[in-house]
């Protein structure tokens, strides 16, 4: 169980300092322009953003899953695309239960469900910034 916190807290770490930094360039290009393309751009980065963090949880899954962590209900094996999509659909906080965690993997699960609502939340803030300001284009 520790190893699943220790795993799932860098984790976090990680995603957020990934997001935060992205978001930032995602700031500094609407500080200099505010024209459709540039919003456009910016909406890409966040959407890139979200991609790297649902990547960084599916590797980590993958390593808690390789330690013995857990595993997945799902059969007969789990595969990248298969933990891909697990993550994604967990960081977006949609969870179909169509494959789920067992054992000290449902921990490293919450941690993400828990990160993905506190990014999206720092997403729509940007989102939020770019359309109230400057509504040139």
């Amino acid at each position: 169980m520790i190893t699943a916190l220790l795993l799932a807290v860098f984790l976090f770490l990680a995603a957020v300092a990934s997001h935060l930094a992205i978001l930032g360039v995602g700031h500094r290009i609407l500080d200099r322009r505010r024209d459709t393309l540039a919003k456009l751009a910016v909406s890409l980065l966040v959407l890139a953003s979200h991609f790297i963090v649902a990547i960084l949880f599916a590797a980590g899954f993958w390593l808690g899953a390789q330690w013995g962590l857990g595993g997945f209900d799902k059969a007969p094996s789990m595969d990248w695309m298969d933990y891909f999509y697990f993550s994604l659909i967990n960081v977006t906080t949609l969870g179909l239960g169509d494959i789920y965690p067992t054992e000290h993997l449902r921990v490293l699960a919450g941690v993400e469900a828990l990160t993905g609502f506190a990014l999206i939340s720092c997403s729509a803030q940007l989102f939020w910034t770019m359309m109230q300001k400057g509504e040139k284009a």
